[in-house]
């Protein structure tokens, strides 16, 4: 708590200025409070409880006194109620509780800058009600929690936030803010959509609707890789190569936007290191959305990732590294490109996420049709997708990785840093719209 005084109201004051005049402690709701006295020009405030003892002194005016008095009254509450079994801390303002869970990054406290901004922005309406109406972290009943959930406005982001805050409910029962039954309060509640309101089908199951149904795929075509680098090269000077070796390493945006030619920006853990000499890219950190290379890969998984000569959609990326990373270094020399990044944005840093999408590769991909029909979320808001975006690339890699490269699947995992084949049969290997006509041509049925 700050140690600026405190106003105290009409009745403490008169309290303490009786106490003040006469030099004698006097005793509220338990808490004794020493006036100032001979050299002593400070007041003590002081409690008991259970061998345990509150003992600090404050600044001389009424004002620190009062200060001192709530102090040792919360810390009497909380001590209270650990002693009865209630939360020690259910006391507590329930937005501050919320700030110090994003503050502390989680109940484990190992999320990104970028997660740790979306939780923020995941938990301001609970934060917003807990404002408004004043409460204590006792006070939170399923009422709020659906009122919570109500200011969300599709199914999906209903499910994802009623998740996020059983995890903080459970971390704020262990840690001695809320009660079991509080914890568990989020199991009697569920996103509730407007009558009359039809949810949005997910990004893949719209784009099926956005393509024949029966031939069209979940993963780009080589063809469609190829377009999409050409549309993006008119955009930025790096766009070809950028997209063509996201498709070929399978990065994802936070590991391929710092890489760089420096084996001491690597070093320094700002890039993952161009290792021409190996032919591998080291992937050692993950940039921010912000743009700053500062966390480990995601699941912490470093790899080397082998750069192939192989061009399944025209591009050889290892001759276009082998003429990028010495210019990259040259720019670096002359102070245009100071990390030596391969893929700086125009002004020469790291690209950030949002910003390379909006400047790069969402037009590129309006300009070839895959900006899906707008659909409304249940708050009034337009919302419109992709039928691939950026991140899509992975599942070309993990395709061409499969199918044509034969990767043994203990390489495909470590190449590509996948948690398990599981995840990569559901989310990452599918069907293309060339899977029909593959299947007519071995049959003999020419297209």
């Amino acid at each position: 708590m700050g140690r600026k005084p405190i106003e105290p109201p009409a009745k403490m004051r008169k309290i303490l200025e009786r106490a003040f005049a006469s030099g004698d402690a006097v005793t509220v709701d338990g808490v004794t409070l020493y006036p100032p006295k001979g050299e002593r020009n400070r007041w003590r405030v002081k409690v008991h409880y259970e061998r345990r003892l509150f003992d600090k002194t404050f600044g001389g005016s009424l004002g620190y006194a009062y200060k001192g008095f709530l102090e040792a009254d919360a810390w009497l509450v909380e001590l209270k109620a650990g002693v009865s079994g209630r939360p020690e801390f259910e006391s507590v303002g329930l937005a501050s509780f919320v700030d110090d869970y994003v503050g502390r990054r989680g109940k484990s406290g190992k999320w990104s800058d970028k997660t740790q901004a979306q939780r923020k922005a995941d938990f301001k309406p609970l934060r917003g009600i807990a404002e408004r109406d004043n409460l204590k972290c006792r006070d939170l009943n399923a009422m709020h929690l659906r009122e919570c959930l109500r200011m969300v406005g599709t199914t999906g982001r209903g499910n994802s936030l009623r998740g996020l805050l059983r995890t903080m409910l459970v971390f704020g029962r262990h840690s001695g803010y809320f009660t079991r039954d509080q914890a568990e309060l989020i199991d009697a509640v569920t996103w509730t959509p407007p009558v009359g309101y039809v949810n949005p089908l997910s990004r893949r199951d719209q784009a099926k609707l956005h393509i024949d149904i029966a031939t069209g795929g979940e993963v780009m075509t080589h063809d469609q890789v190829r377009a999409w680098a050409k549309a993006c090269q008119r955009r930025w000077i790096h766009g070809m190569a950028f997209v063509h070796a996201c498709a070929l390493l399978g990065t994802r945006s936070g590991e391929i936007r710092p890489l760089t030619a420096s084996p001491e920006t690597a070093l320094a853990g700002r890039g993952n290191f161009v290792d021409l000499d190996h032919h591998v890219v080291r992937i050692r950190w993950q940039a921010t959305t912000e743009g700053e290379a500062k966390h480990l890969p995601k699941n912490n998984k470093i790899r080397d990732i082998a750069i192939p000569q192989a061009a399944p959609a025209g591009f050889r990326l290892d001759r276009w590294l082998m003429n990028r990373v010495p210019k990259a270094m040259e720019e670096q020399s002359r102070g245009v490109n100071p990390l030596a990044l391969i893929f700086p944005n125009p002004s020469g840093g790291l690209f950030g996420e949002q910003n390379l999408r909006n400047r790069v590769w969402a037009p590129a991909a309006e300009e070839l049709g895959w900006a899906m029909d707008e659909y409304v979320t249940a708050l009034g808001k337009k919302r419109r997708l992709f039928r691939f975006t950026l991140h899509a690339l992975r599942d070309r890699f993990a395709n061409t990785a499969i199918h044509e490269w034969k990767y043994p699947e203990d390489v495909l995992l470590q190449q590509g840093a996948w948690e398990d084949s599981e995840t990569v049969r559901r989310f990452y290997a599918g069907v293309t719209d060339e899977s029909q006509s593959i299947a007519m041509r071995i049959h003999g049925w020419a297209d």
